[in-house]
């Protein structure tokens, strides 16, 4: 069977909403005899009549009642993927594939400050997933860490920070004594496996066992799971330190280490000079720990 022209079904979804051939003939910015000849043709493709017309009032059928719930809903979900993605493309958007805790734990609370200074910038990001080739993203720019730095040929790479890590937990967690960290629940970062070998190596005390306590993903669910008091996690400080500022969470050790990870932002070299990527650029580089 096939499927009914979008503008025939746009001209019922308006009739319905608005109850009157005039009145979507109006948000159409089409005639009424339009909008009349676009419904009879639907009803003709369906089979059935939509409308109930009495002199100039009309009204859904039960089958039009039955065919506005199959048909609105696509149609509404098709319209907004149609608009995101032209805002996405629009000359003042920003489009960044990025890793979910370094969007979610670094980026979004600096957002606020992008948007005070730059309103007429929109910002869209996407997370990269394990075994995303870069090159094949369509976005302005990239943010990772050395760790998954590919082919970058086609980009301009700008450095932005490397993190230091350090064991945090929730400041209603209670004491801990670093020497004996097997005795507390331990959280680990499945993408980050290595991070509580190297702090126990460089704070000189005995490995934490990697088989023991609990195992998340993503940094970013490691990091809620100790804000609520579920153990204690492995951070990268860069990417906590709102969250130590304000008392979410908060160090056991004085003690941190160098994690490796060195955080770049990756431009496509064809949109660098666009300029609403040139202001966020500009924005960023402010952002950028000292």
């Amino acid at each position: 069977m096939r499927v009914p022209s979008l503008h025939l079904l746009r001209a019922f979804l308006e009739t319905a909403r608005l109850g009157s051939f005039s009145r979507a003939a109006t948000a159409l910015n089409v005639t009424q005899s339009a909008v009349s000849q676009q419904i009879r043709q639907l009803e003709q493709e369906v089979g059935t009549a939509l409308f109930q017309r009495e002199g100039r009032q009309i009204a859904l059928t039960d089958f039009g009642r039955v065919y506005l719930k199959l048909v609105g809903p696509p149609i509404a979900a098709l319209e907004e993927g149609h608009t995101t993605l032209r805002a996405m493309t629009g000359s003042s958007s920003v489009v960044l594939h990025l890793s979910r805790s370094f969007g979610s734990e670094w980026l979004a609370p600096r957002l606020a400050d992008l948007a005070a200074q730059h309103p007429e910038i929109s910002v869209t990001c996407m997370f990269l997933s394990p075994g995303d080739s870069p090159g094949g993203n369509n976005g302005d720019a990239y943010i990772a860490s050395t760790s998954r730095q590919g082919d970058t040929n086609d980009f301009v790479i700008e450095p932005l920070f490397s993190t230091t890590i350090c064991p945090v937990a929730a400041p209603h967690f209670g004491p801990v004594d670093v020497a004996r960290l097997n005795d507390y629940p331990i959280i680990h970062t499945l993408r980050r496996h290595d991070d509580w070998q190297t702090w126990c190596m460089a704070a000189d005390v005995p490995l934490v066992a990697r088989d023991k306590g609990w195992s998340f993903e993503s940094s970013s669910m490691s990091y809620s799971a100790a804000k609520h008091g579920l153990g204690i996690v492995m951070a990268e400080l860069e990417l906590v330190s709102d969250d130590i500022e304000q008392n979410r969470l908060r160090r056991v050790s004085p003690v941190s280490a160098p994690s490796g990870h060195n955080y770049f932002i990756a431009y496509a070299r064809s949109r660098y000079e666009r300029p609403a990527l040139r202001k966020f650029r500009g924005w960023l580089s402010k952002q950028v720990p000292g």
